[in-house]
C-alpha cells in the first residue's frame, strides 16, 4: 500500500509535467480517468497480494510447527513400542508357568500318592 501510494506521488507529477510539454500527445480527461482507475485497481491487488503473502507465510510456520510436533510424536511412539516390547519379553511365561506342566505333575504326583497308598499292608 505504501509503494502504490509513492508511486502514485511520482507518477502524478511527473504525468502533469508531461501534459504541459507535450501538448500535441497529450492523454484526454476520458484516458487519465482510466488510467488513474487502473492505478488505483492494481494498488487494491498489490496490497491484496501483499495480505495473502503474508497469511501464506503465518500458514508455513505454523505448518512448521505441526510437522515438528508430529515428528516428536512419532518418536515418542517409536520409544512407546520398544518399551512394549521389553515387557511383553519380560512378562512372557516361563516354562515352569506352563499349566498343561503343573497339571500333568500332578496328576502324576497323586496317582503316584494312590499307587504307593496301595502298597501298604
Amino acid at each position: 500500500m505504501i509503494r502504490g501510494k509513492l508511486i502514485f506521488k511520482l507518477l502524478l507529477p511527473l504525468m502533469l509535467i508531461a501534459t504541459v510539454f507535450c501538448n500535441e500527445n497529450s492523454l484526454s480527461d476520458e484516458e487519465t480517468i482510466q488510467l488513474f482507475n487502473a492505478i488505483n485497481e492494481l494498488e487494491y491487488k498489490d496490497s491484496l497480494n501483499t495480505q495473502i503473502i503474508y497469511n501464506l507465510e503465518l500458514q508455513l510456520v505454523d505448518y512448521t510447527k505441526l510437522y515438528d510436533k508430529s515428528l516428536l510424536q512419532i518418536e515418542d511412539y517409536k520409544k512407546q513400542i520398544e518399551l512394549k516390547e521389553q515387557m511383553i519379553d519380560l512378562v512372557k511365561p516361563k516354562w515352569y508357568h506352563n499349566r498343561y506342566l503343573w497339571f500333568f505333575g500332578g496328576v502324576m504326583m497323586t496317582s503316584g500318592a494312590v499307587y504307593l497308598a496301595g502298597q501298604i499292608n
